[in-house]
This record gives C-alpha cells, structure tokens and sequence, in this order.
C-alpha cells in the first residue's frame, strides 16, 4: 500500500500539471517550432512548403515536445477529476465528463504533431501534401476545440454547484471557467476564413483562444495547489454547508 506522504507528493505534482501541460506545448509549439505567431491561411503553397524545407529540424524537435506535452495532461486530469467526485460526493456525472474530456484533450494535442511530423518528414515531398498536412494539423489542433469542452465546462458547473465550508473551486472559478469558455467558441469560425479575426491566424482564431486555453489551465492549477496548501485533499471528505 503507498504512503500518505507518497500519495500526497503525486497529488501535488498532478496539480502542477496544468502548468507542465502548457509549459511543455508553448515549448514545442510556440518556441522551438515556431508556430506561434503562426503563418497566414492563405499562404501559398510553396510559401508552406519552404517553411517546413527552411525548418524542417525545429520542426521536428518541437512536435516530439508538444506530443510530450499532450502526455501531460493526464495526471492534471486524474487529480481534477477526483476532486470532481469530491464535489459529487461520488465519481458521477461531472467526473466522468471530465475525464473523457482530458481524454479528448490529449488526443487534440496528440495527433496535430503527428501531421506535422509527417509533413516535415520528407520535406522534398509534393508541396500540395505538405499543404493538406499543414492544413490538417491546424483545423484540429485550434478548430478541435469543442473535444476539450466537458473538461472545462465539467469544472465550471462543479465550482457552480458545490455547497462545502472551504471550497476548492469558489463560485467565481467557476463564472470565470464560464467566461474562458465563451472566449473559446469564436475559433470554430476558423473553417470558413482564410485570412481576417476569424483565421487560424486572427484574434478570434488563435490569440484569444491561445489565452483562454491557457488561462484555464492555469487557473485551476492554481486553485487545486492553493486547496492543497490548506490540507484539503482530493481523498478528504468535504463539510457541506447545511440546507
């Protein structure tokens, strides 16, 4: 049987993992591959087949991180949902949701490194290959969104709901993880605009998704480390408030 002290340092190490999650897919993503800010759209074909020729080893190096990032949403995953089941009193409806949208969010993460990595595999490829692939990665990774929805909204309607004495996700958390969703709705306008606010490229495709993702992760990390300061476990039973 594990130790409690064990069992307490992987809790808290999962709790941080909001914040290995983004870290490590900002790493890959943004800064080693240099996908953010991204290209436009509507580039040519041969403007995208000479980014991945000109790149093609940042590239490579940057998606091997962003798949190592999709791993670590796993254990933020593991420890929101048992506190979840915590707020339910029991693994239900909202625990179950949010795991199987930690889930989807692994593979949103997962699989556009794949199609990046397959385009700059063989660079020397057709460039209209190149072109699809490119295309390919970033529908799903920024329009795949709606797969990451039960995490984030399974949180919210938790926070909303929970009655405790010392809640690990006030009320506010929850109008805020609201908010952020909101935010992420316009980037489904993505599939319908090559250039413009509403493009891959464009405030309402990227930036403003980019920084709602984020900050959500990091809001809950934040929130799940602060509970843990105070002692209150995912495995401890919550006081409810009377009534």
């Amino acid at each position: 049987m594990m130790s409690e002290s064990a069992r307490r340092r992987i809790q808290i190490f999962c709790a941080w993992g909001g914040f290995w999650y983004m870290g490590v897919l900002l790493l890959g993503w943004a800064l080693i591959a240099g996908f953010l800010p991204p290209h436009h759209p509507s580039a040519s074909v041969s403007e995208i087949a000479a980014i991945y020729q000109g790149k093609v080893t940042h590239i490579r190096i940057g998606m091997v991180f962003l798949m190592i990032g999709a791993a670590m949403c796993t254990p933020f995953t593991a420890i929101l949902a048992q506190y979840i089941a915590r707020i339910e009193g029991k693994p239900g409806i909202l625990t179950y949701s949010v795991v199987m949208g930690g889930v989807c969010n692994v593979v949103l993460t997962f699989y556009p490194a794949i199609f990046w990595l397959v385009a700059a595999y063989r660079p020397e490829r057709s460039p209209d290959i190149i072109y699809m692939l490119n295309d390919w990665a970033w529908m799903q990774l920024i329009g795949g969104a709606s797969i990451f929805w039960p995490l984030q909204l399974g949180m919210a309607i938790a926070a909303l709901c929970d009655r405790s004495r010392d809640p690990v996700f006030p009320r506010w958390s929850g109008w805020a993880a609201l908010w952020l969703f909101f935010m992420l709705l316009p980037d489904q306008l993505l599939f319908f605009f090559h250039s413009g606010p509403f493009a891959w490229s464009g405030l309402f495709g990227i930036w403003i998704p980019v920084g709602s993702f984020g900050g959500w992760f990091a809001l809950t990390s934040v929130l799940m480390i602060r509970a843990m300061k105070r002692g209150v476990y995912p495995d401890a039973n919550p006081e409810v408030i009377p009534g």
